[in-house]
């Protein structure tokens, strides 16, 4: 005669042992991605970009005659082959534009990383402007001095990237159940400022191009 008790007490211990598995597994597979968000996007993501921007304003400093973007745009185009624009061009061809390039090629190579469903249009900006640069710099190299793109930097891809990485960071500080030092969930302000203050620090290591 079948014990039904036995039979329902199996049943109940195979349901439990089966949820808690998949439930193990989802929660591996959500710490394996976020950790893919951090090493191969986020992080990368911030550290470029906070290098490019710190490098982008050094230039400003040194060779702008008044330290903002738009007299520098203003003294190229009045002279392109004069000392703003000779500084410009090897400051986009030797330092800005590889690091946009790291940027670009890190969002193409892991798009499938991205939270949203459709791509962030500064991103989307950022990389056309990657793109119409490689035309503009080889422009240059033909001698065409005078070549500009009408494809700005997008200037709130920082704040963007800055967002996306302490939100990341706070997903997966979670998830792994760690903890600051004030008892939160939130571990991420740590990373922030050592991912600033390396980028701050390779680019006050970049040599003033009228040296170079």
């Amino acid at each position: 005669m079948v014990n039904f008790g036995t039979v329902a007490v199996a049943l109940g211990g195979y349901m439990f042992t089966y949820y808690n598995s998949k439930v193990t597994k989802e929660r591996e597979a959500q710490i394996d991605r976020v950790n893919a968000q951090v090493k191969s996007l986020y992080g990368p993501l911030l550290a470029c970009i906070t290098t490019s921007q710190s490098a982008f304003t050094a230039m400003l400093k040194q060779h702008s005659p008044d330290g903002t973007r738009e007299s520098l745009v203003a003294a190229i185009h009045a002279n392109p082959s004069g000392e703003e624009g000779i500084a410009y061009r090897k400051w986009m061809t030797e330092v800005l534009q590889p690091l946009n390039e790291r940027v670009a090629e890190t969002v193409v190579k892991n798009a499938d990383l991205l939270e949203s469903h459709a791509m962030e249009p500064l991103l989307l900006q950022l990389i056309a402007h990657v793109s119409a640069y490689r035309v503009i710099i080889k422009r240059w190299e033909e001698g065409n001095i005078e070549e500009w793109s009408q494809i700005s930097f997008p200037d709130g891809v920082l704040g963007w990237a800055q967002s996306e990485f302490r939100r990341v960071k706070d997903k997966q500080a979670e998830l792994l159940g760690i903890k600051d030092k004030n008892g939160s969930g939130n571990g991420n302000g740590g990373a922030l400022l050592t991912v600033k203050g390396a980028a701050a620090t390779a680019a006050a290591a970049l040599p003033p191009v009228s040296k170079l």
